[in-house]
């Protein structure tokens, strides 16, 4: 028995994160945050937010980075994506 719980693996959730990016020239208002339509991976409609931060290079990159760990950091405590 002990060698049959030493071979069990917990199956983990499996997810998709949809994103995109892009770099313009110039600046525009952050505090905009249009929404797009997006088709899901299982064909169903769903929305997304687009984010706007201005600033040079180095400075979107570090405020980029920091706006992924947050994302995660509020997603783990989100329950349906702990209870699948």
């Amino acid at each position: 028995m002990a060698d049959r719980k030493r071979n069990l693996k917990l199956a983990r959730p499996q997810y998709t994160l949809g994103y995109g990016m892009r770099l313009d020239k110039g600046t525009a208002p952050e505090l905009a945050h249009p929404q797009v339509s997006v088709t899901l991976p299982d064909g169903s409609e769903g929305r997304m937010t687009l984010h706007v931060m201005n600033g040079t290079p180095d400075e979107i990159k570090a405020r980029l980075l920091d706006s992924v760990d947050a994302f995660f950091d509020i997603h783990a405590e989100a329950p349906e994506l702990n209870n699948p």
